[in-house]
């Protein structure tokens, strides 16, 4: 897979998860739906702007339309140690929050 095939394929993804259509995309970002269709499908790439725009809409920094399906999954051992720290953080916020109020 080449990198425009990766950003479309990850494009498509965000799109969809957002369930913003191709028709409602492109008019944000005032593209044609025949364009954003050759970028979803690897045939067309996208310049800065229309990447910049994009990371607003999905609220996701550039690198997230770069990883390959393999590396976008991660490492579940990183995945474990993340949810344990916010776990942890999350019990301490609890115990401070009561504190607060039974002042």
């Amino acid at each position: 897979m080449n990198t425009k095939e990766i950003f479309g394929e990850n494009l498509k993804y965000f799109r969809k998860q957002k369930q913003i259509t191709q028709e409602e995309l492109s008019e944000r970002l005032g593209i044609t739906s025949n364009h954003l269709s050759r970028i979803e499908n690897g045939k067309s790439f996208i310049t800065a702007e229309l990447l910049d725009t994009l990371c607003v809409i999905f609220e996701i920094t550039p690198a997230a339309f770069f990883y390959t399906p393999h590396e976008f999954s991660g490492d579940d051992s990183l995945f474990t140690k993340i949810d344990n720290v916010i776990d942890t953080e999350l019990e301490k916020l609890g115990i401070l929050l009561k504190e607060k109020i039974r002042r």
